[in-house]
């Protein structure tokens, strides 16, 4: 956000006010130019003077094409610099992170995209077209001009997913088709697959709500495959000016596009706008309906601020219902929505970029962005809404999830690669042995004999033994050694690794005068291919310090040569002798052939390490790739669970909470009433009893009401009344013990309570009903005492089991045929060596096949027909029972003799911890 080098606030001469769009990423190219348009009408009300006398300021700042950071910069907007209102927005994603901010904070955000729908905040006015004003209308106009038959083509993320449900519910209530659908990531710019699905499927109309970038690409590719607009149109709801002008040459003619505003709307308020945009951004800027919009929405504010005489939020808001302004686009009022009433133009794409008019609404349309919903008069409506938010709100999350996967798949395609370029890596190791085998065969035997030895392994300390062991033996000489030169020390030394000496002779180690040679030699030693001194004590190659340093070493004859390795390691091997020693040439070229290939066998040895290292972290990748697919799996499937019974129990505990109040007031009151009625039953006997003869229009309204028989039915009728409550607050009890709201804790529980009531929830499904002779409950239940356990989570699990019993018996029922069958449930509960309880749930039903009980508990495996299981309840229990109870459930059965299932929990889940704990200690 660009900051003021004054504290940004309102004063007496300024208002600040947010322009949030995106500068960078993906949508900036889209949003400049909205931006432009925002910033171009606040540059016109200030040089007329500007809003209740003060100018306008605007603060700018980077939504970056991501939701989180468009939150956070209108966060800082607000309570940083303290904006009046925020000018913005551009993808659904953006205005729903922004959403929460603005309500929180209570500030308005002008939104001027069109987008899906399903959504009314109070805090955000939208100046863009819903549904109903954009969607609906050119399916509706491509029906009885164009055809039937739609294929639809979106990007992947919430508008274009919820408008092509829209289109797709249109076209059933028609007649129309959808022949094809399909979603591409954002920025995409490969649609040949798309394309050639079009060509199968001969839509008479191709739908595109595809956005920013990818229109381009689709548009060029589809006029390359040679289809024209004569052929199979596109009609498009989110091309525009902007995009055919980065089309260039390639303009794709004769196509169609559904907007409230295109550039050549000839009135003169729209062509003082067009004139006006380009005279201060150029004569080549395109203008398209949400510049036209976002330009609109500026001025929609300062009006509203004007009529509010402040620049208050509540006042803004609330004078900003119900007006009207002479737009660009045409006259747009404000619905008490918060969104604009506008009109709906169908455009033909011309060889020029811009657009014919083919078809006017010729009237504003009215908003309705609950589909219609608003205009009933129903109680329910509330509710509806509520769901209908819900249906956005998912589509948005299972594109996020979509994103999430396809990400998933990115990291395997990297660790495919991975693999290759270990393939290729282990090849080139391969290839390099090779080359080291046809070099050691030109050597001699004795070379030969060597380079096999250090050719076993591909360690290089081990190579470094072999060959440092082979020399001493094959030279026969008193020590060799290896010296690692340790560079990036202050200063370098150096370090030996490996030392072997004549242990015949202990007079021979001699280690320490060998290193001592080293460090006065061995700069000399790297600098050349080798160093042969047959007398240290007499050799003329030997400046006159380095005599004077060796002078009480008892070393006599030295032969060393350097190894250098590709990577850049240097070191040394050095052969001494205690007694002076004539090396030969054929010594000498022995040695500088070891440490040659000892060079590469260190090389090898490397880079066999980084290939094994290379492969573990592949494996491990991998292994945790899968791993959190599988993870992921169970989450998506426990998610889908959880949130149904979410919803049911809060339905359930609503539903509960709605009906006690009532039920207790009349509970509470029954008792009154019948004491009441009592006493005044009462009172008219006594009425009887001394006036026996009442006057006769008394006596005549005693025969109309039934006196006699209203003194006998009044008590009978109180009596059946609170019979009735009772039994309703008895099923508000097990309703709210099943739901178990706000026990999300774990907790003491009553598992024969929660069995009950789940029975009761079921009893329906129990009941006789038609040649359905009803289902026997036999209850064998012990002494059981509480348990600790997450209450709502095992009724879940009673809710599944009961349930596929009930379900395996109307199956078997329907499979008997007119036999004599009594469908039974049976329920036995006991305790276990004091610690533990089972539950015992089974009955006569078909039963189940070996192979199928061993796949029961897998997620998304079911036994019933397709359309009526999803396969997670008992998936769903297995993880209950099992990793939050430390429990464990099993199933037992045979076809046609029915099915078992057995629950085991422990009583206090503080014991089964410990023992858990002691034998994962044991383990």
């Amino acid at each position: 956000m660009r900051e003021k080098s004054q504290p940004v606030v309102e004063s007496d001469k300024v208002v600040y006010v947010g322009i949030l769009h995106s500068q960078s990423g993906a949508m900036s190219t889209s949003e400049a130019s909205l931006q432009d348009a925002e910033l171009m009408a606040i540059a016109e009300i200030n040089a007329t003077g500007g809003v209740l006398g003060k100018q306008i300021v605007p603060i700018v700042a980077d939504g970056a094409s991501k939701a989180k950071i468009f939150a956070s910069e209108a966060k800082k907007l607000i309570e940083s610099a303290q904006v009046a209102t925020i000018f913005g927005g551009w993808t659904s994603a953006s205005r729903k992170a922004v959403l929460p901010v603005v309500e929180q904070l209570n500030n308005l955000l002008w939104y001027p995209s069109q987008y899906e729908g399903l959504e009314a905040s109070p805090n955000i006015f939208y100046t863009g077209s819903c549904p109903n004003q954009q969607i609906e209308p050119a399916v509706n106009w491509l029906l009885n001009n164009v055809g039937t038959k739609f294929y639809l083509l979106g990007s992947d993320h919430v508008y274009p997913r919820t408008a092509n449900k829209i289109v797709k519910a249109q076209l059933k209530r028609f007649g129309g088709s959808c022949v094809g659908e399909e979603y591409a990531e954002i920025g995409a710019n490969d649609f040949q697959e798309a394309i050639a699905q079009i060509k199968l499927a001969q839509p008479d109309v191709v739908f595109s709500s595809l956005n920013g970038e990818s229109n381009l690409a689709f548009y060029q590719q589809y006029q390359e495959a040679g289809i024209t607009a004569a052929e199979i149109p596109i009609m498009s709801v989110s091309i525009s000016e902007e995009e055919l002008q980065r089309l260039g040459a390639n303009v794709p003619e004769g196509h169609y596009a559904a907007w409230s505003y295109f550039q050549t709307i000839n009135t003169p308020k729209n062509q003082e706008f067009v004139a006006n945009f380009q005279k201060k951004y150029g004569q080549q800027r395109a203008i398209s309906d949400p510049i036209e919009a976002a330009y609109t929405a500026v001025y929609l504010w300062k009006q509203a601020v004007e009529l509010a005489g402040s620049f208050a939020t509540a006042k803004v808001r609330q004078a900003a219902i119900g007006l009207n302004l002479v737009a660009p686009v045409g006259k747009v009022t404000i619905e008490g929505n918060n969104h604009l009433w506008k009109p709906l133009r169908i455009g033909k794409i011309q060889q020029n970029g811009q657009f014919t008019l083919v078809w006017d609404s010729n009237r504003a349309i009215a908003p309705e962005p609950w589909l219609g919903i608003e205009r009933l008069q129903a109680p329910t409506v509330p509710v509806i809404v509520d769901l209908l938010k819900e249906v956005s709100n998912g589509i948005e999350y299972s594109c996020q999830l979509e994103e999430k996967s396809r990400a998933l798949e990115g990291l395997m395609a990297e660790l495919i690669a991975s693999n290759q370029q270990l393939r290729q890596t282990q090849q080139q190791l391969l290839a390099a042995e090779a080359r080291n085998r046809e070099l050691q065969q030109r050597e001699k035997l004795l070379q030969h004999r060597l380079s096999s030895q250090i050719r076993d392994s591909l360690e290089s300390d081990t190579i470094v033994n072999i060959a440092v062991n082979e020399i001493h033996d094959l030279l026969n000489i008193d020590c060799c050694l290896f010296l690692w030169y340790i560079r990036s020390a202050v200063p370098a030394y150096f370090q030996a690794t490996q030392t072997v000496c004549d242990r015949t002779k202990p007079e021979s180690c001699n280690e320490s005068n060998s290193i001592e040679v080293v460090e006065v030699l061995g700069n000399r030693i790297l600098e050349t291919s080798w160093l042969a001194i047959d007398d240290l004590e007499n050799s003329p190659n030997l400046d006159e310090i380095s005599r004077l340093r060796l002078k009480n070493v008892r070393v006599k004859g030295l032969l060393a040569a350097p190894v250098h390795t590709r990577s850049g390691a240097s070191g040394i091997v050095v052969c001494t002798h205690n007694q002076v020693r004539v090396w030969t040439d054929q010594e000498i070229e022995m040695l500088i052939s070891v440490v040659e290939q000892l060079a590469i066998a260190i090389d090898q040895a490397k880079l066999y390490e980084e290939s094994c290292t290379s492969a573990a972290l592949a494996q491990a990748h991998a292994k945790q790739l899968q791993t959190t697919l599988e993870d992921l799996k169970q989450t998506q499937a426990q998610l889908v669970q959880t949130e149904k019974m979410s919803t049911l129990g809060q339905l359930v505990a609503g539903v509960a909470h709605e009906i006690n109040n009532p039920v207790s007031f009349i509970c509470g009151n029954l008792n009154y009433a019948k004491g009441y009625t009592q006493d005044l039953l009462d009172l008219v006997k006594l009425y009887q009893q001394h006036y026996p003869q009442p006057k006769p229009e008394i006596k005549d309204f005693i025969a109309q009401i039934e006196l006699d028989f209203l003194l006998e039915d009044l008590p009978k009728t109180l009596s059946s009344m609170e019979i009735g409550s009772s039994r309703i607050h008895k099923l508000v009890t097990s309703l709210r013990n099943f739901s178990r709201r706000g026990q999300a804790k774990m907790q003491p529980f009553n598992l024969h309570e929660g069995i009950e009531t789940t029975l009761l929830i079921l009893s329906n499904r129990l009941k006789a009903q038609g040649s359905h002779p009803g289902i026997k409950i036999i209850k064998e239940y012990g002494e059981l005492p509480p348990v600790d356990c997450y209450p709502s989570e095992i009724n879940q699990v009673f809710m599944n089991l009961l349930g596929n019993a009930i379900d395996a018996l109307e199956e078997k029922e329907n499979l008997e045929d007119n036999q004599i069958f009594q469908p039974q449930i049976w329920i036995r509960t006991e305790v276990i060596n004091g610690e533990k309880v089972q539950i015992h749930i089974g009955d006569n039903g078909p039963g189940i096949s070996s192979e199928r009980i061993s796949q029961m508990f897998e997620p998304f495996f079911t036994t019933k027909p397709i359309g009526k299981g999803t396969g997670l309840g008992l998936s769903i229990s297995h993880q209950i029972i099992v990793e939050k109870h430390q429990g464990k459930i099993e199933c037992f059965s045979q076809p046609g003799e029915g099915t078992e299932f057995i629950i085991e929990l422990p009583i206090s889940q503080i014991h089964s911890n410990k023992e858990s704990q002691c034998r994962e200690a044991i383990a």
